[in-house]
C-alpha cells in the first residue's frame, strides 16, 4: 500500500458526500456541465452549484455516496480540467445538503430535473412590454 500524499478529512457536521471544489488558473469558464462531465467519472452526482467567491471560481458537488466523493478527491486533487489550466483544488464541504432552487448553468439538481431555470418573479427583460389597446382582436 502506497501512502497517500493528500489526505482530506470530513469536517465535523459534514457527511462526506459534498465536495468544495476551487478552480484556480481559470482560462475557460466553469459551468455545471463541465463539473458534471469531470466528476461523474467517480460516481453518481446528485447536485452541483457553482459560484464566484473573492475572485475564485468554486463549486459544490454532491455525490450519492461518501466513497464516491473520496474517490474524486483522490483522483482529481491538483489535476487540470484542461491542459495546463483550470486546476482543481478539492476539499470536503461541511454542508450536509445543497439546496438547488433552479436548474441552469450555475446550479443543477440531477435528482430533480423538473426545476425551473430561474425565478419567474426575477424576470427583468424576459418579455416585451405589453401596451394596452394595441392588440388587434380577430387575427388568424
Amino acid at each position: 500500500g502506497g501512502g497517500r500524499g493528500y489526505n482530506a478529512t470530513v469536517p465535523p457536521g459534514g457527511d462526506g458526500r459534498i465536495l468544495l471544489v476551487t478552480v484556480t488558473n481559470v482560462v475557460y469558464p466553469v459551468s455545471v456541465d463541465v463539473m458534471h462531465k469531470v466528476f461523474q467519472m467517480c460516481g453518481t452526482i446528485q447536485k452541483i452549484v457553482t459560484f464566484n467567491k473573492q475572485g475564485k471560481v468554486q463549486a459544490l458537488v454532491q455525490f450519492e455516496a461518501p466513497e464516491e466523493a473520496a474517490g474524486a478527491i483522490e483522483k482529481f486533487e491538483g489535476q487540470n480540467i484542461y491542459s495546463g489550466c483550470n486546476t482543481l483544488s478539492i476539499q470536503y464541504s461541511n454542508l450536509t445538503d445543497i439546496t438547488v432552487k433552479y436548474n441552469n448553468d450555475r446550479s443543477f439538481d440531477f435528482t430533480n430535473p423538473d426545476l425551473p431555470t430561474h425565478n419567474p418573479n426575477d424576470a427583468l427583460l424576459d418579455r416585451a412590454p405589453m401596451s394596452p389597446g394595441m392588440g388587434s382582436p380577430g387575427m388568424g
